[in-house]
């Protein structure tokens, strides 16, 4: 991470702002829908985002850009986002196949007769990650006794709930009127992390049919417990609206020596130029998805903008870098993105 302290920004008009980009030689062909855009879109975002990939010389004080137009900004941007879409709609449907196949495995072994309906708040059910079967590093290995279903006398409302039973109950609609709402429907108001600290305590036998379930042997649980901590991160990039071609994953995660070796991962070199075990690149964090998920409808993106998005040989020099930027400058490889995984 960069020490540099960047000079406070002081407020532009619309008028300053378009100004400030033609002073740097950005050609606006149209100031009023410009100005639009400028309004609808974070500058920081629409043009910071994105300006080492048009200026001229991107480590000069002086900016400036060089044949671009504003218009280039708006295809960057627009991908940026419609990738953010595409991203959301492949972590979703593996965090939906991800709670379906807990709560039907859970439920399998521990949900015999309509007494065990509340079978998931009981401790016993569960082993401690700490010293589990799993061998999880110890920023992950927390007690299972401290996940929040096992929480009491929540206070909700003006109003404190016993159990978070209760609690989800009075805050829920569709769970209000069960006495004891069945797992299957209890962990759909569980975020991805919770959910993922959940799995963490499942018992040998419960955890080897999700992970079979998932696509996934039990000798692989170490990549795949690493893949949900990338997803975890990817998501909430993708849900707090950041720029997704810049993603890095967090480095604190440490990613899988096998899963490196087996998809031909490149996480960050270190000052030596050896590869280290941290912080993948967008394109590599898609060939980690593609252990699970089809990942046609990104290829078809990539396709779309490159050959009908793309008019002009500028444009398709733009989509080079953001594909460079993004851990893959080869146009075969997005084009060709899981097949083989």
């Amino acid at each position: 991470m960069s020490n540099r302290l960047h000079v406070t920004k002081t407020f532009k008009s619309l008028d300053e702002q378009i100004a400030l980009l033609k002073g740097r030689k950005l050609i606006i062909r149209d100031e009023q829908k410009a100005k639009r855009h400028l309004l609808e879109i974070n500058y920081f975002d629409l043009i910071n985002g994105f300006e080492t990939l048009l200026l001229k010389d991107d480590k000069a004080i002086d900016k400036e850009f060089e044949g671009y137009y504003f218009e280039d900004f708006l295809l960057l941007y627009d991908l940026d986002k419609k990738l953010n879409i595409e991203l959301l709609k492949l972590l979703d449907k593996f965090e939906t196949r991800l709670k379906t196949s807990m709560a039907y495995r859970f439920c399998e072994k521990y949900f015999r007769t309509a007494a065990d309906a509340d079978c998931y708040i009981n401790l016993s059910n569960y082993t401690n990650p700490a010293n589990n079967h799993l061998s999880l590093p110890s920023d992950i290995a927390k007690s299972i006794r401290n996940h929040k279903i096992f929480r009491t006398n929540i206070r909700y409302n003006g109003v404190t709930y016993r159990t978070f039973i209760e609690f989800s109950k009075a805050k829920y609609t569709f769970l209000s009127t069960y006495d004891s709402p069945p797992f299957w429907m209890l962990i759909k108001v569980l975020e991805f992390g919770a959910v993922f600290k959940l799995l963490l305590g499942y018992e040998k036998d419960v955890f080897e049919k999700v992970i079979k379930d998932m696509g996934m042997k039990y000798i692989d649980k170490q990549k795949f417990i690493n893949s949900i901590r990338i997803f975890i991160d990817l998501r909430n990039t993708c849900a707090h609206f950041q720029l997704v071609n810049r993603y890095r994953t967090a480095n604190n995660i440490r990613i899988d020596a096998g899963m490196i070796n087996d998809l031909g991962l490149r996480p960050k070199s270190n000052i030596r130029g050896l590869p280290t075990y941290y912080e993948i690149k967008l394109y590599d964090t898609l060939l980690v998805i593609s252990q699970f998920e089809d990942l046609k409808n990104i290829r078809k993106l990539m396709n779309d903008f490159y050959y009908k998005r793309c008019n002009s040989k500028r444009e398709r020099q733009l989509m080079m870098k953001i594909f460079e930027r993004m851990g893959e400058n080869k146009l075969s490889k997005w084009l060709s993105i899981g097949k083989c995984n």
